[in-house]
């Protein structure tokens, strides 16, 4: 069984996520996270939160997710956001017709699509491809539009389920400009759900209908590509895939040769980098592919993915994009609004650096860099995970549900969660197994309650990696979690 394959089985017996609608079926694209993994998904969002928006003090926002037709036509949406389709003459079910073509032809022959609908047509007929369900014929192909329309209100004006999160941030930056300062550099982000309605959805999270995204949109003066703090980060190393060569480069080293536009990109490439090292992620399977310049959208200065190293392959996971003034002029144009800024004596359109991270796709590459295999120190499946991103931070155990020790146990629990802190409480089976069942989740630390207790107020801490335990009092526990989670420490 491949890792994902395991991964995706522990997923649904621990309750991280499962298949929306599971009683009907359910349909790819769409899964729920269970309440384990809720609450890990929280944790990232907030982390992001932590660092990508308090500690930078930038500015956070909730865009409507229903988008009006006309900004997505300004956005481009509405014209090219679209992948190529066949769909089976007799059942008529859909299928990617790019997707078919590699698989078939352009992987083997370390090609690319040249992006016409004929040469798909060409591969399907030559290689004599059917449907897979019912082995009817395929019709030609064409180009389908990945968005979900909808329409608004009793006049049914054209509307879409918003494909991205930024466009709500561009569209509310003349507001934002004029109630939080009228100055440069000025940066938004959110945290919200997108929707893509995928033809064939695969991959588990890594390819969802829905799902979730934290995208941050950096506004400045296209004359000042400088950022306040490049200097404390230029030291930090970083993996840069370049031409299909991967080489170890210093922020500095990124500038200094060009292989990222500006300071403001390198500066968030390596905010990204640590963000992805704190939550867990190891960093000798990721790195930053630089696009060429055949790759690149037709408005961008610069586009830099990150890529993490799955059992799936190599998964595109943070969006780097210089994307100019394109955005702000676009809508400027379509609503007929000026969204120019006076800025330093003059008036301009500002430039847009842009990082898009995807939630869910960086939950699953969590979950397989955190997962540690059975060996002699732990004779079951657990995962690894930083104490910041942990689902609980602490699991309290009453050795012994009777003789008062439950009682102490759930006065703990209370105690703690009063304090911010997130308790997973079991006092059922024996206290080994119940260590077993918190390693399995992920809980850096266990708290036992035990005779002992009645008599000093102690209480065992157990550290998840190594086992190891320690007595601390009932008073210190509150601080003595809180400081192994601000450090990450995780062994005694």
């Amino acid at each position: 069984m491949n890792l994902h394959e395991r991964i995706y089985e522990l997923a649904l017996s621990r309750s991280f996520f499962f298949p929306s609608n599971e009683p009907y079926g359910g349909v790819a694209g769409f899964y729920d996270y269970g309440p384990v993994g809720v609450l890990i998904k929280h944790k990232i969002e907030n982390l992001w939160r932590e660092m990508f928006i308090k500690q930078e003090g930038f500015l956070e926002l909730e865009a409507s997710i229903i988008t009006p037709e006309p900004v997505l036509v300004a956005s481009g949406h509405v014209g090219t956001f679209a992948d190529p389709v066949v769909e089976c003459t007799k059942c008529k079910t859909r299928a990617r017709a790019d997707h078919l073509a590699e698989e078939h032809h352009y992987n083997v022959h370390n090609q690319k699509w040249d992006g016409k609908l004929e040469s798909l047509d060409a591969i399907i007929a030559e290689k004599k491809l059917v449907c897979p369900k019912c082995k009817g014929e395929f019709g030609k192909a064409f180009m389908f539009n990945l968005m979900f329309a909808t329409a608004i209100g009793g006049e049914r004006a054209m509307a879409y389920a918003r494909p991205e999160t930024a466009q709500g941030t561009f569209t509310a930056f003349p507001r934002l400009f004029r109630n939080h300062g009228t100055k440069l550099p000025m940066a938004a982000g959110q945290v919200g759900r997108s929707f893509r309605n995928e033809i064939s959805p695969r991959k588990g999270l890594s390819r969802m209908r829905e799902f979730t995204q934290m995208e941050l949109e950096y506004f400045f003066d296209p004359n000042q590509d400088k950022i306040e703090g490049f200097e404390k980060v230029s030291k930090t190393k970083m993996n840069m895939m370049m031409g299909g060569e991967k080489t170890e480069m210093t922020a500095k080293e990124v500038v200094d040769n060009k292989v990222a536009p500006n300071e403001i990109m390198t500066y968030f490439l390596v905010r990204g980098w640590e963000f992805y090292k704190k939550a867990g992620i190891d960093m000798s399977r990721v790195y930053y592919r630089v696009l060429e310049q055949a790759e690149l959208p037709h408005y961008s200065k610069g586009n830099i993915d990150m890529e993490v190293e799955t059992s799936y392959g190599a998964l595109e996971t943070i969006g780097n994009a210089y994307r100019t003034d394109f955005d702000l002029s676009a809508h400027a144009k379509q609503s007929g609004k000026d969204v120019s800024v006076h800025w330093e004596g003059r008036k301009i359109i500002p430039h847009v650096f842009e990082i898009a991270m995807g939630v869910d796709r960086f939950f699953f590459c969590i979950l397989e860099h955190c997962f540690r295999e059975k060996s002699a120190e732990k004779d079951w499946e657990w995962f690894d995970f930083p104490p910041c991103i942990a689902p609980y931070h602490v699991a309290v155990f009453p050795l012994m549900k009777k003789d008062g020790l439950g009682e102490k146990a759930e006065e703990l629990t209370k105690m703690l969660r009063e304090n911010g802190i997130d308790v997973d409480y079991r006092e059922s089976g024996s206290i080994g197994r119940r260590y077993a069942r918190a390693d399995e989740i992920g809980i850096p630390y266990a708290l036992t309650i035990d005779y002992d207790t009645l008599k000093d107020d102690t209480v065992t801490i157990r550290y998840r990696n190594d086992g190891k335990q320690e007595r601390i009092k009932i008073s210190e526990c509150t601080k003595a979690i809180n400081e192994n989670i601000r450090n990450g420490r995780v062994t005694l």
